[in-house]
């Protein structure tokens, strides 16, 4: 019965502390956490390089995911893919504005590349990537329509 009893009593106190324990975030930041609050980008403005002639440019529509919204303009010359553009890409919360800048990059290369929106998706970005595909989509079929 003793022992139930300091068992009893150790448990209670135990519980006590933990219930009153504060947890702080640390002292010092991990400046490449995916988490941080990201600095806003002060880029000078890239030069517009003029498009050739003949080609034509078509915006995709806003797509919208549970945590982003997404839309692509492209380029097209003579039915091949030679310019994207990210025009929108939001984010809920400092997470997903961090897949989608580590994203980005990454679709708009491979799109290049493929010459169409048949890419695949970037790891850990997977409605950043489908959403992103589907809006390059409509813009390079509204560019060839045009």
């Amino acid at each position: 019965m003793r022992r139930a009893l300091a068992a009893l009593v150790v448990t209670v106190v135990v519980v006590g502390l933990l219930v009153r324990y504060e947890t702080r975030p640390p002292a010092r930041r991990n400046p490449e956490s995916a988490l941080r609050t990201p600095a806003p980008i002060r880029s000078p403005a890239p030069k517009a390089r003029p498009h050739p002639p003949g080609s034509v440019t078509g915006r995709g529509p806003l797509v919208t995911t549970p945590f982003s919204s997404i839309q692509v303009q492209a380029t097209v010359l003579h039915g091949k893919l030679i310019d994207v553009k990210t025009l929108s890409l939001t984010g809920d919360d400092t997470h997903t504005r961090a897949l989608n800048a580590r994203a980005e990059p990454i679709l708009r290369e491979e799109a290049l590349r493929a010459g169409s929106a048949d890419i695949d998706v970037v790891t850990g970005a997977t409605y950043t990537s489908e959403s992103w595909r589907d809006s390059l989509a409509a813009a390079i079929e509204a560019a060839r329509v045009d």
